[in-house]
């Protein structure tokens, strides 16, 4: 995977911003720099001025550490001008019991970030400016540039310096200093000509303190980009933490998401219609099935009918089920004998092991005769019920197997 370049976008006056790293330094509004091809190639790095943050570091108790980001504003209150709620904090890597922070004016940072995202720049990190300064321990870092310098004495303290008063503030800075730097390392124009470059120092050396001309080391303000690397105290936290593209990703993909989402559309319109069409299909067939189940077992609650039909087989094929075929004979033959019977209906009862039966007779002489014909083959018949129907009677026999 190719690792894209860098460019770092400084903030000017009004809306003004310079870039320098892969592309030919400018300075101009955020839609100018949109226009260039390193603006949509790059990783854009948006640097706040020194002028602009206040850098620190804060120790906490160990039982602090989860609320860092509700309590280090307020520790920090007091070497504020503004109010706390003013400003954004963003916080570095805890080290031990100390945490670095960087402070900016929050209503200045987001109209700068929706600068560029109104132009169409995706803004990958948010440092501070003094950070872009290389920096390796026991040194300090100087970028002598016209107007304001910057030094940069530890990897979370740097300071932005007047250059008519910085021979006064770096002597503080040393009188202060726990450890001397060993080596200062100072960042001049990019002059590949060292006469050049010797020229320029001997303009603003006489405003360094004596014990720093002697450890000077030169560097050219080309290794100040390559120094973005340095991003773990970034910005772009907490409230103006990154967020998907999704505006950008949204052009890219609408047009495919769009035939996709039709696609799954029709698909899903397609799968609904087969669905209905099942349902009436299977509401028919359960239809079916409840009516040829009622044609064997005309009362009863219906459930599951195909399963009830199963069990009613199977009792038959058991040897419950097959002792009534011998009952059926001996009724048959004694039906056969009696005139004038004929019978209406005929049940099975599987747990009493009795045949029900409903007939219509010439007379009530006529039931009893078939009544006594049917214990003549040596079953139980018992007389349940008879009334008139006119000329006829009907009756309700109960017919068993004669119990021990």
């Amino acid at each position: 995977m190719t690792l894209k370049s860098t460019v770092v976008l400084t903030p000017q006056s009004d809306d003004l911003l310079s870039w320098r790293g892969a592309t030919a330094p400018g300075v101009g509004s955020a839609d100018e720099f949109a226009a260039l091809p390193a603006s949509h190639q790059s990783d854009l790095v948006l640097v706040v001025p020194a002028g602009k943050l206040l850098l620190r570091e804060v120790g906490f108790e160990p039982h602090e550490r989860r609320l860092l980001r509700k309590t280090v504003p307020y520790a920090l209150e007091e070497q504020l001008l503004d109010d706390v709620d003013k400003q954004h904090f963003a916080l570095g890597p805890i080290d031990q019991q100390r945490v670095p922070v960087a402070i900016v004016d929050q209503q200045w940072f987001a109209t700068w970030l929706r600068r560029c995202t109104d132009n169409g720049l995706e803004i990958k990190h948010a440092i501070p400016e003094i950070l872009l300064l290389p920096w390796q321990p026991g040194s300090w870092s100087l970028w002598a540039r016209q107007g304001q310098w910057l030094l940069r004495v530890d990897r979370w303290r740097g300071f932005a310096l007047e250059p008519d008063s910085a021979k006064l503030a770096l002597q503080i800075l040393l009188d202060d200093a726990e450890q001397l730097p060993q080596q200062l390392r100072v960042f001049v124009g990019d002059d590949a000509d060292s006469n050049c470059a010797a020229q320029k120092l001997d303009d603003w050396q006489t405003q360094l303190p004596d014990l720093l001309k002697g450890i000077i080391e030169l560097h050219s303000t080309a290794e100040i980009t390559s120094a973005t690397s340095e991003t773990a105290l970034d910005f772009l936290q907490g409230e103006f933490a990154r967020r998907l593209p999704w505006r950008r990703w949204w052009l890219q993909w609408r047009i495919p998401t769009i035939v996709f989402a039709a696609a799954v559309a029709v698909q899903f319109l397609v799968a609904g219609l087969q669905h209905h069409q099942l349902q009436k299909q299977n509401l028919a067939l359960r239809q079916q099935v409840e009516q040829i189940y009622r044609s064997v077992v005309p009362s009863g609650a219906v459930v599951e009918p195909e399963r009830q039909l199963r069990r009613k087989v199977e009792a038959l094929r058991s040897g419950q089920g097959s002792a009534v075929t011998p009952l059926l004979q001996r009724l048959g033959a004694a039906i056969n004998g009696v005139k004038g019977v004929s019978i209406q209906s005929l049940n099975y009862v599987e747990k009493q092991h009795e045949l029900r039966l409903n007939l219509i007779a010439g007379s009530f002489k006529d039931v009893e005769t078939l009544r006594a014909a049917i214990e003549a083959t040596g079953l139980q018949a018992q007389l349940i019920g008879s009334n008139a129907d006119g000329e006829k009677t009907r009756a309700q026999l109960r017919v068993a197997e004669p119990r021990s």
